[in-house]
């Protein structure tokens, strides 16, 4: 029996029988509009319009700034689109989106924005980065309140997705305390008062964890079943502090987060990018369901990975993102091949990219990346 992409992504979280792998794409959005415009054209009028509308924006921009901008926005027509792609898992930003944003304003060929929270953020390169956080000093870091972000006309495009489409799998992205506070203050100052002002930086995780339970609960009740907690703990070789600072400042805030998702009925997954394996026990003990996105070139070792905790924990990874623009296309296929062996042995695990797909992959690449997701998820 066929399943919905719901059903599809509950049932690998909880080991029963699929009808194929389920599996979550990423795109950059550059990459998305390329995709739609010179690899696979959207089969829908609308998105095919609002897509292309997108595209000839960013073609047609006075700046590279602006140009990434128009590319940016397209995140939130995308959804449709990367289901026909077939992705089971289409993600809502929390962060990004006209609900978000207090003010906007382009100078000198740029788009500045200010959110809710206070952060002012402009287009760098490919991405909307930090360029102002609102605390500057730890005095600010004490003070600073979270706006009420309860109100449900905020979460109304995924509770409006969820009507068009009942058999979704619908993720919403919420913040996690430990990479996102860095938008706030800086990365050098948070890492530096959590030393120097470990009562302080304390409470504004909690401060933080406490705001993300509204996120959460307006977003699970609009109709979102998955929720992704963002939140980065590795580089690429080593975690970014020990693990007995993380258990001190990060765990005990994670695991308020996953028991919250849990109470409202919702599916929790963490995405914490970089070399994440010695979390792995205290991940599992958090009860998240799943773990994104797993990567491979940052020294996590998947096949381990499912031995140890594959009975508790679905891994969500599978498609080296970070390698993919130097791989033959024999590579991707044989990459990707490789993983969805060792992934789908024992249940627990979504195929999924381990990053956004960059503008700088081969055509042909993504032809066969999209080639194998289709061979290497059905079930025979």
């Amino acid at each position: 029996m066929k399943m919905t992409s719901k059903q599809r992504v509950r049932a690998a979280v909880e080991r029963k029988p699929l009808d194929r792998l389920p599996v979550m794409l990423w795109f950059e959005p550059q990459m998305l509009l390329k995709c739609a415009s010179e690899i696979e054209p959207p089969r829908s009028l609308l998105d095919k319009a609002v897509l292309g509308g997108f595209e000839l924006i960013r073609r047609n921009a006075p700046s590279e700034q602006l140009a990434n901008a128009a590319a940016l926005f397209a995140y939130t027509a995308q959804h449709d689109y990367l289901r026909q792609l077939g992705s089971d898992i289409v993600d809502f930003h929390w962060f990004f989106g006209p609900s978000i944003i207090k003010s906007v304003n382009i100078k000198d060929g740029n788009l500045n924005i200010t959110d809710r929270y206070g952060i002012k953020r402009s287009v760098v390169g490919l991405y909307l980065e930090t360029v102002e956080p609102p605390c500057k000093t730890i005095e600010d870091v004490a003070s600073y309140e979270f706006p009420d972000l309860t109100h449900p006309a905020l979460y109304a495009q995924i509770r409006m997705y969820r009507a068009l489409r009942p058999g979704a799998s619908i993720a919403c992205w919420v913040p996690g305390v430990q990479d996102s506070s860095q938008h706030w203050m800086g990365l050098q100052n948070l890492y530096t008062w959590m030393i120097e002002r470990p009562d302080v930086i304390m409470n504004f995780f909690a401060a933080m964890a406490r705001h993300s339970l509204d996120v959460i609960r307006g977003a699970v009740a609009a109709g979102a079943d998955v929720i992704i907690i963002m939140d980065d703990y590795g580089s690429q070789k080593n975690l970014l502090m020990s693990k007995r600072m993380w258990e001190r400042f990060t765990f005990p805030f994670l695991k308020m987060q996953v028991d919250e998702i849990h109470r409202l009925g919702a599916l929790a997954m963490l995405h914490s990018c970089g070399h994440v394996e010695p979390l792995l026990d205290k991940i599992v003990e958090s009860g998240a369901d799943m773990l994104h996105p797993f990567q491979p070139t940052a020294g996590n070792n998947l096949a381990l990975a499912k031995q140890k905790y594959g009975g508790e924990l679905c891994f969500v990874t599978g498609i080296d993102a970070q390698s993919m623009s130097m791989m033959t296309p024999a590579q991707v296929a044989g990459s990707i091949r490789e993983n969805a062996e060792v992934g789908r042995k024992g249940g627990g695990f979504v195929l999924s990219c381990t990053h956004y797909l960059q503008e700088d992959i081969p055509e042909q690449n993504i032809k066969t990346m999209f080639k194998t997701i289709k061979k290497e998820t059905a079930l025979t």
